[in-house]
């Protein structure tokens, strides 16, 4: 487990929703994450798993890990654009 995975300020669910809801759960939580900040977002629809990394480079978001699970989940560690202060 990196530094990234073992902090994050939010954790977002968004297994077992269909799209576009977990790309939309996670443009609606970035904002609650400070500057700098981690969001991780976990989520087991294989369509986000485009949408949410384009999500992330339209809005200059990083994100600084991604690890796929043996059930299909994929979960994201994403740095809200910004510094953190």
């Amino acid at each position: 487990m990196t530094k990234e995975e073992e902090k994050f300020d939010l954790f977002v669910n968004a297994k077992g929703v269909p799209c576009p809801i977990p790309s939309m759960r996670v443009r609606l939580n970035i904002r609650k994450v400070p500057m700098g900040g981690i969001l991780k977002v976990s989520s087991d629809t294989p369509h986000s798993h485009n949408s949410i990394p384009r999500f992330c480079r339209n809005f200059g978001h990083k994100i600084v890990s991604r690890k796929e699970l043996d059930d299909g989940t994929v979960v994201y560690y994403i740095q809200r654009k910004g510094t953190k202060l």
